[in-house]
Formats: C-alpha cells, sequence, structure tokens
C-alpha cells in the first residue's frame, strides 16, 4: 500500500513536466536540435513515469521479484536526458 502512495505523486510530477514540456515548446534552429530537444524533454517526463511504474508495479504485484529488471528504467531515462543534454551543449 505504501508503494502505491509513493508512485501516486510520482506519476502526477511525470505528468506535470510532461504538460510543461507541451505547454512550453523551445525553439531550435535544426532538425536535429528539435529532435535532441524531444528526447530530452520525453526522458525527463520518462523518468518520473518509470519511477511512479515501478512503485506502482512493486505495490500491485504479489511477487514483485521478477520486476526487479524495471528499477533500470528510471537509470535509463536520466543517462538518455545526460547523453542529449551533453549533445545540445556541444552545438
Amino acid at each position: 500500500m505504501l508503494e502505491v502512495v509513493v508512485a501516486v505523486p510520482l506519476i502526477l510530477i511525470g505528468l506535470g513536466s510532461a504538460w510543461r514540456s507541451l505547454a512550453d515548446p523551445i525553439p531550435a534552429e535544426g532538425a536535429g536540435d528539435r529532435l535532441l530537444v524531444a528526447v530530452h524533454q520525453a526522458s525527463k517526463a520518462g523518468f518520473w513515469f518509470a519511477f511512479g511504474g515501478f512503485f506502482l508495479a512493486y505495490g500491485l504485484f504479489e511477487h514483485p521479484e521478477g520486476i526487479r529488471w524495471f528499477a533500470l528504467l528510471p537509470v535509463g531515462m536520466a543517462a538518455l536526458r545526460l547523453a542529449t543534454a551533453l549533445l545540445l551543449s556541444r552545438r
């Protein structure tokens, strides 16, 4: 039950992050820059969704040992965001 209580605010943060990303588009010059900005913003929202989804799945499954790999999704989203930030900073 505690996992579900933790998951709900994390998923709401993900919704707020996605909403802000869609509401305030960042102007980019080329198609490559636009792609990098889109991936950067999507990975920001995806991090919160994956983090909240991990807690939600951990709280709802009876045997959560099978979904331990799901904890790597937020790490992957953070790495993707870092990679796109580095690529954007070099342009």
